[in-house]
């Protein structure tokens, strides 16, 4: 078999992405077709097994952790259009963990690139996933806690769970509004329960599913274990606390222990953070940009970088 640029997903995804040309796997395999490539996209059978790396083939994967010279370990880079390439995994296990953040590298570049983030996004109210149209207002500043769901990425990158996060959050605010999103895919049982229980005891405590935008509006922190809506803050200019191991620990404060969650808190609104600087850096230098008609040529960057030879795929 002649060798393939191989991108592999989970078969509910394959098969939305078959019937979707927006998608980006969908203009990954169309565009390095149109290149002159052989790609195609291909039902991913087994999570945790890595392809054979000598079979002659290239592998984009969806959520992976492969670590191989044939391997890119693929998944949304936390907000549209912005996608990994990545050689180790992605979040909390991606190469962008280790990678030198300098402000100073890209400052001429992130004003615009923020300034367009923050009107697309912020200003036209959109999410990774559905939020409500109509607009929440929120009296005065307060802690924004965001719980996530059940996920094996979450699971090996965190090292608080919710109920302790949410429980700090509120031994901190001491009075002061703390509001909690839950995630639009459910929360566990055990958050829950302390969730129900934290709005029994303390009247500043208010659940709230409003559009992430009306939150972090009036929010003066957000807390989350490596959520996407701390990057989503830094576009609003809210700095955030994280409780996880995360590839965006660049430009916000990271806490290990439910006794570091305060003293986390005070350091995030203590410092003038760069974010817009970490903005363009993160989504346009370490991301492939699936909104550019240079997609395609950053994404065989990255390929030659991991060491392939193109030339066997055409």
């Amino acid at each position: 078999m002649a060798p393939e640029i191989k991108i592999h997903l989970p078969r509910a995804m394959l098969e939305t992405v078959s019937h979707n040309p927006k998608q980006f796997y969908r203009r990954l395999e169309r565009g390095l077709q149109e290149k002159g490539y052989r790609a195609r996209l291909k039902e991913r059978r087994a999570l945790n097994l890595p392809p054979d790396p000598d079979d002659g083939h290239f592998y984009f994967i969806h959520q992976a952790t492969h670590q191989q010279a044939n391997v890119l370990n693929t998944g949304l880079a936390y907000v549209f259009p912005f996608w990994y390439a990545d050689p180790k995994g992605i979040y909390g296990e991606s190469s962008v963990i280790d990678a030198k953040f300098d402000p100073s590298d890209v400052e001429d570049e992130a004003t615009m690139f923020a300034a367009r983030l923050r009107d697309r996004l912020a200003g036209g109210r959109m999410s990774r996933y559905d939020q409500p149209k109509e607009v929440t207002s929120f009296d005065s500043k307060h802690v924004a806690v965001f719980l996530q769901g059940d996920s094996d990425i979450l699971a090996r990158s965190a090292y608080l769970h919710g109920r302790q996060i949410m429980r700090e959050a509120v031994d901190w605010a001491d009075g002061r509004p703390v509001v909690i999103k839950p995630h639009p895919k459910g929360i566990s049982r055990p958050d829950k329960r302390v969730l129900d229980a934290l709005v029994a005891r303390h009247p500043n405590v208010t659940v709230s599913d409003a559009n992430v935008h009306d939150i972090l509006a009036s929010a003066m922190v957000t807390l989350s274990i490596s959520s996407a809506v701390a990057l989503e803050g830094m576009i609003h200019g809210v700095p955030a606390v994280l409780c996880g191991r995360s590839d965006l620990h660049h430009c916000a404060v990271t806490a290990q222990t439910r006794e570091e969650v305060g003293p986390a808190i005070n350091q995030a609104l203590a410092r003038d953070w760069p974010f817009d600087a970490f903005l363009y850096w993160f989504l346009q230098v370490q991301m492939i940009n699936a909104g550019t008609e240079g997609m395609i040529d950053r994404v065989l960057e990255r390929m030659v970088a991991q060491g392939a030879n193109l030339d066997p795929f055409r």
